[in-house]
């Protein structure tokens, strides 16, 4: 019962307050897309793959900013603070958008404030190590406790659920604004032939994991016939899993394999026909994900001149692969033949592990750092 709460204590001392408070509303935002989906279809009388442009919009804001930002600025706390407030408002405003153009338009500009309030949370762990446990750790606990409470409020409405996003906001807009020291603006970034090899990887986990994920309870109520509190379990066990995939990540040299197991986990979910297999499904990617991230982004700052270098990249490229991975999504939903989207996106969550797996092993043959150096 007290496990969530004991897991927040934990991590709280590790990383910035408001960093972690920003952080939880972020990541709050995208575990509640599952469960908007299909309300939003409702309201405004869409398909689900449509109403799907939602996540399209605030998670392609969101690798936009993550690439583009740390080439204009440095991470600081004003930053953070702007982006939080940012963040808030159009929350707000997001329950009163009356028409589905402007709620795209404003999750798109929510994406875009989630994405700094992002970067910074992860500019500032990469560059130490135990904050880097902390806030991986922090997007399991508040999806493990965040689905069932979307999965409820939900029952209202869509809009119900930007109000909760909205009350998320505020003790990250409230809390202390220290990001532990600005940096620096760095205009070089290494050439490491790897970190591109590892970019791209990252750039395939995502997009062939939100290509189901994000439509994962919709085809469990289609497939299998789950209601959706049923799935909003399914979902928290997903990141309860994740959460202890996050704090044992630092005890393994191999995130390549969790990587690669986490496929045949995506494939089962759906294909195994039933619902012992969704619940299993969803805990091993859930686990294997978050054993595998972590390992990923250290082999990032090993590879880098600073360790923090690629940390807008990384969130970009991934948040890339979420904003592409509902337009397949949504093309197999639509013509509801959700086994084979599943057959191909843990096919795809596969070979990104693969990959990973390749450039560990290849370590010998591409040199951790590239000596010479290009700007931004």
């Amino acid at each position: 019962m007290f496990g969530p709460i004991r897991s927040l204590y934990s991590i709280r001392a590790d990383a910035p307050p408001a960093v972690l408070a920003g952080l939880a509303a972020v990541t709050l935002m995208f575990g509640s897309t599952p469960f908007l989906i299909p309300e939003i279809a409702d309201r405004f009388d869409v398909s689900d793959g449509i109403a799907g442009g939602i996540s399209v919009a605030q998670v392609g804001a969101f690798a936009l900013v993550n690439v583009l930002l740390p080439r204009l600025a440095a991470p600081s706390g004003k930053v953070l603070r702007w982006s939080t407030w940012a963040f808030l408002g159009l929350n707000l405003a997001s329950v009163l958008a009356g028409a589905f153009w402007l709620l795209i338009l404003l999750r798109f500009l929510a994406g875009a404030a989630a994405g700094a309030i992002t970067w910074i949370a992860w500019s500032d762990a990469m560059r130490k190590p135990r904050a880097l446990t902390a806030v991986s750790a922090m997007g399991p606990v508040v999806a493990m406790i965040g689905a069932p409470l979307v999965s409820s409020v939900a029952s209202w409405g869509d809009q119900a659920i930007y109000v909760l996003l909205t009350l998320a906001t505020i003790p990250g807009a409230l809390a202390r604004l220290d990001t532990g020291g600005d940096l620096k603006r760095r205009q070089a970034v290494s050439r490491s032939r790897s970190n591109r090899v590892l970019l791209a990887s990252m750039l395939l986990l995502t997009f062939f994991g939100s290509s189901l994920f994000v439509y994962a309870s919709v085809a469990a109520r289609a497939t299998l016939g789950l209601s959706a509190v049923a799935t909003s379990w399914a979902f928290s066990l997903n990141a309860a899993a994740g959460l202890a995939g996050a704090r044992l990540a630092a005890r393994h040299r191999r995130p390549g394999w969790w990587l690669a197991s986490a496929g045949p986990a995506v494939a089962l979910s759906i294909v195994g026909g039933h619902a012992v297999w969704f619940f299993v499904g969803m805990a091993w990617w859930g686990f294997a994900f978050w054993m595998g991230l972590p390992g990923v982004l250290q082999m990032l700052a090993a590879r880098s001149l600073a360790a923090d270098e690629r940390a807008g990249d990384a969130q970009g490229l991934m948040a890339l692969g979420r904003s592409l991975g509902p337009l397949l999504g949504g093309v197999f939903t639509d013509a509801d033949a959700f086994r084979a989207l599943a057959v191909i996106a843990g096919a795809g969550v596969t070979v990104s592990g693969l990959t990973v797996i390749g450039v560990q092993e290849g370590r010998d043959r591409l040199p951790p750092t590239d000596p010479r150096i290009t700007t931004g």
